[in-house]
């Protein structure tokens, strides 16, 4: 249950504490006074979006808290499961909104994130706001409540999970069929490419190897020439260049007698021949061994042109080539990969079509069960509330196909929540068909159907705390006690907390309190306090007359208290 509330400068709040009791909590007040704020602090503290300017005016942040004591183990462990932490009976939870419109959330002081709050919440309370008949005439709608009755939330989950990977693969194995033809282009082109480099094997700086070579090749017999005649010049000759320089340093040494700086240069000329006979040697070595060779020339210049193609195709130099083939090397193994896997993907895809039917199978069994019993028990209570010739029937149509079609199965005729289509149906006059609620339903009769439903679905519901925000909207008077009975009958089961303007419905309340407005200077602040059971007597006697309060309404509040605990007191007898 909801023990505490703590608002703190939340648009008209500046701060107030409400204690909640088990049973029936009921909120009354005049249009205007900021009831709703009290739904939208709870549903902010719960996860929903909320924007920065529901921070009071001048003050930095809006924060909310509320302390719920768990009573169900059920629930305490679904949340341990959330958590994955030990979870203690008492639970805080807080939520802050600063006016950047940064959130701060927590769990027993711990932060956590809006989204596992929100989860949270939603296992802690269910809130059931005054536009849900807008959401009724939606088959969609519709659907979630009959699955919510059924508990059928659960499986819907597993056939909405194995549904979503079975559509993905049968995208993805559309795709390669509708590609086939073009992968198969592509896998022969790549294959080619990564051949082609693959024979021609060639090697990162080859080419510039090459090229030297080829220069000389092309040039040997000018090298040879060049090189002998050099050779015979420098050393070979007649008046070869070596002896005419031993003949100079001669004559230098000769008068360097005379002149001692003449030394220097005969022994310049000295070594001058040393080196150019190491020259000369050189020079016939390198012209023995310069070959004349048309053939190997030949296998050069074929080699340069093969590489010269790789590079018009791929690249402009081998590193690009190079690239190029392990791209396509990469691509190859890809395409070869997909057009293998298509055979097994359609297998994969055959076993998920039948794990989608057999699940949505057995989610159909379950609505079908599910539709008969609720039925069965909105038909029964019409009556209570004033439809004494209603009926109601949850009509459930869809495909249900046997395991042996999951070939024959389109997932496109189909949805993420299963085979099914349901649709409420309804009927307020003796003789005529149920038709659509959606179609024929007035605004009344609408919100008594909504009533009903929201009753049956808390009698089901394990969730502790359920909120029921002006389910009075479009219902008279008169059906106001009839209203009031059975949320008290929910309330043996769940913590209600209830927002009404109508007396009969607030007569039932374990803990009544009032909405009312201030202003204190030029400031206005929502206020709320719990009533004693006189002041709980004179705000039912505003409620039926407002300002023309009298004695007679006063009884009349009276006996709707009196006859409210009569009521509860035969159940209880019971």
């Amino acid at each position: 249950m909801l023990c505490e509330l703590h608002i703190t400068n939340f648009a008209l709040i500046d701060s107030i504490t409400i204690s909640f009791t088990d049973g029936l909590n009921v909120f009354t007040g005049a249009t205007g006074v900021g009831k709703s704020l009290i739904m939208g602090a709870l549903n902010f503290l719960l996860g929903s979006r909320i924007g920065n300017d529901i921070v009071r005016t001048d003050q930095k942040e809006a924060r909310v808290s509320g302390v719920f004591f768990i009573k169900n183990d059920a629930v305490r462990k679904d949340l341990e499961v959330m958590l994955n932490d030990t979870v203690e009976e008492e639970v805080i939870l807080q939520r802050s909104i600063d006016r950047n419109g940064r959130n701060k959330s927590s769990l027993n002081s711990n932060p956590i994130t809006v989204t596992l709050l929100k989860e949270i919440g939603n296992r802690l309370v269910n809130i059931h706001g005054q536009h849900e008949h807008e959401s009724l005439i939606e088959p969609s709608y519709q659907l979630s409540i009959l699955d919510r009755f059924g508990n059928a939330n659960e499986v819907r989950n597993e056939f909405s999970s194995i549904y979503r990977i079975a559509v993905e693969k049968e995208r993805y194995l559309n795709s390669l069929k509708e590609n086939e033809s073009l992968r198969k282009r592509e896998i022969d082109l790549c294959r080619f490419e990564v051949n082609e480099i693959e024979n021609a094997a060639i090697k990162p700086g080859e080419s510039d190897a090459l090229e030297e070579e080829q220069n000389v090749l092309a040039n040997s017999e000018k090298i040879k020439t060049t090189a002998y005649e050099c050779f015979d010049n420098i050393y070979e000759a007649d008046n070869s260049i070596i002896e005419r320089l031993r003949e100079i340093a001669t004559e230098l040494e000769g008068i360097s007698s005379f002149d001692k700086h003449f030394t220097p240069l005969a022994e310049g000329c000295n070594q001058s021949i040393y080196q150019l006979e190491e020259i000369s040697v050189e020079l016939r070595k390198n012209a023995e061994k310069c070959n004349v060779n048309p053939e190997r020339l030949s296998e050069v210049e074929e080699r340069l042109d093969t590489i010269q193609k790789l590079c018009n195709k791929y690249g402009n130099t081998i590193d690009d080539v190079l690239a190029h083939y392990k791209k396509s090397k990469k691509k190859l193994e890809q395409l070869v990969s997909e057009d293998e896997d298509l055979e097994n993907i359609e297998e994969e895809l055959c076993k998920l079509r039948n794990d989608v039917i057999k699940r949505g199978n057995s989610l159909t069994k379950l609505r079908t069960k599910a539709a008969t019993k609720l039925s069965k028990l909105v038909k029964d209570e019409l009556g209570d509330l004033s439809i004494n010739n209603g009926q109601f029937e949850v009509e459930v149509s869809g495909h249900s196909m046997d395991r042996k079609e999951g070939n024959l199965l389109k997932l496109e005729d189909v949805s993420s929540s299963g085979f099914d289509d349901v649709e409420f149906m309804f009927s307020a006059n003796a003789g005529e068909k149920v038709k659509p609620l959606r179609k024929i339903a007035s605004g009344g009769e609408m919100s008594r159907v909504i009533l009903v439903l929201k009753r049956q679905l808390a009698m089901a519901d394990n969730t502790p705390v359920l909120v029921f925000d002006e389910i009075d909207s479009n219902i008279g008077g008169r059906m106001g006690k009839v209203v009031g009975e059975k949320l008290k009958t929910v309330s043996d089961h769940h913590q209600i907390i209830c927002i009404t303007h109508l007396p009969q419905i607030a007569s039932y309340a374990d803990q009544h309190m009032k909405v009312d407005k201030k202003v204190a200077g030029n400031k206005t602040s929502t206020e709320i306090y719990e009533l004693s059971e006189k002041e709980q007597m004179e705000e039912i006697a505003d409620m039926i007359r407002g300002d023309e309060k009298s004695n007679v309404t006063r009884k009349q509040a009276k006996e709707m208290i009196n006859d409210a605990k009569k009521f509860s007191n035969n159940r209880m007898g019971n």
